[in-house]
């Protein structure tokens, strides 16, 4: 079988700090009280976006594309438009990553070559937004996988190994990606990182991020483009909830933006240990560390409110730009019209995760179809309540 993008490993697993290590009992902490004083941050209204900063649609709704062998192909950019999504969100990193090394080889970034990790997939990469470009899909490019994320060290309370192994790689990444891709005109946001994070153990762990890395990777990015937009997501894993936290940026054109998996042990059902059964709506715990409750669309709306406030109160583009739900669940349909019709309901941009790579978010699959890795195309052939909700919705976009 292959793995899925988010298989979970024990509370003590030292492995990348993605999702792949979610914690099971990650829910149980909360992170509060940074206030709006860090490092390129100021208290007010969001700024206006200068002039050449791309014009966004009225809203954005689309979905996350994996990288794997030929998953950024003309072709997936073409059903895109099809179906109607105006907006898609690229998870990158390195081409060991994504399977799509030359001859399994990892290589190191120089300074003389800092894209030398990513040569594969950026080449896969452009041929994707070109086709993007022609037919009025926009392009966020985050940054995920990218050179020495996989020897962070999870639950280091000192930040140390996030500080050495993610802040010198990702001002690399972004100096070289920013300076590579300025004239693509299919891209139109730089993603800062996805879901930031190495620990939930204390609260103030968030300040590495959003006083240290942040910061420092917007000012690198602005160096060279002043015109992209710029997402960024709270620590850690950009969980809608952890807004209080969040500080609101003295720049002219920033998405804010969250992940919402709620409630997890239903969302990731029989991903890793996560036992499968949950049916929602029902009596659920958002992680195995919580009491039981009551979820349904009412109990998503409060879990998402933080976001929803912060957006409203400073008047910021937010933006959902991942949620989703494993195809086996039941409830599962109904949980993905429930999703979409609060964001809709807020005026929150929306990215669904997602149709390509592993088929275990995909609802256009069968509950019990095959596992697999990677598929020609992203319909899986079922045309399910969960496939249509998206569908009806992702043609009424209008194009970038």
């Amino acid at each position: 079988m292959t793995l899925p993008e988010h298989p979970l490993p024990e509370p003590d697993a030292t492995d990348p700090v993605t999702r792949r290590a979610l914690l099971a009992g990650a829910g149980a902490a909360a992170i509060v009280g940074l206030t709006q004083t860090a490092t390129g941050a100021w208290q007010g209204q969001a700024p206006r976006p200068i002039a050449g900063t791309p014009v966004l649609p009225p809203r954005m709704r689309g979905l996350n594309l994996e990288l794997s062998p030929g998953s950024l192909s003309p072709s997936i950019a073409r059903e895109l438009a099809s179906w109607g999504v105006n907006t898609v969100r690229i998870n990158f990193g390195t081409d060991m990553a994504a399977g799509t090394a030359t001859k399994g080889v990892a290589l190191r970034p120089t300074r003389a070559e800092p894209l030398a990790p990513y040569r594969n997939n950026l080449a896969m990469l452009k041929r994707f937004t070109a086709e993007c470009s022609r037919l009025g899909v926009g392009v966020m490019l985050a940054a995920s996988g990218v050179f020495g994320r996989d020897l962070v060290k999870l639950d280091d309370s000192t930040g140390g190994s996030f500080r050495t192994h993610i802040r010198p790689s990702l001002m690399q990444f972004w100096t070289a990606m920013a300076e590579e891709l300025r004239d693509d005109p299919a891209i139109f946001a730089y993603d800062v990182f996805n879901e930031p994070n190495y620990t939930l153990r204390r609260e103030r762990d968030g300040a590495i991020w959003y006083e240290q890395i942040m910061p420092e990777a917007i000012r690198r990015i602005r160096a060279i483009n002043p015109h992209i937009w710029i997402a960024v997501m709270p620590w850690p894993w950009g969980f809608p909830g952890r807004y209080g936290s969040m500080p609101l940026l003295d720049d002219p054109a920033i998405l804010y933006s969250f992940h919402d998996y709620a409630p997890h042990n239903f969302t990731h059902q029989g991903v890793g240990t996560i036992a499968r059964g949950a049916v929602y709506p029902g009596i659920l715990r958002e992680y195995d560390s919580e009491m039981p409750r009551f979820w349904d669309k009412g109990a998503l709306a409060r879990s998402m409110q933080p976001a929803v406030d912060f957006a409203r109160q400073h008047g910021v583009r937010m933006m959902a730009t991942e949620f989703g739900v494993v195809r086996w669940a039941k409830g599962r349909d109904t949980w993905i019209a429930d999703m979409v019709a609060i964001l809709e309901d807020n005026g929150i941009d929306w990215l669904f995760h997602t149709y390509n790579t592993w088929n275990g978010w995909n609802p256009s699959f069968a509950p019990d179809a095959e596992q697999v890795g990677t598929y020609p195309t992203l319909f899986g052939g079922v045309n399910s309540p969960g496939h249509r909700t998206l569908l009806r919705h992702w043609r009424l976009n209008q194009r970038f």
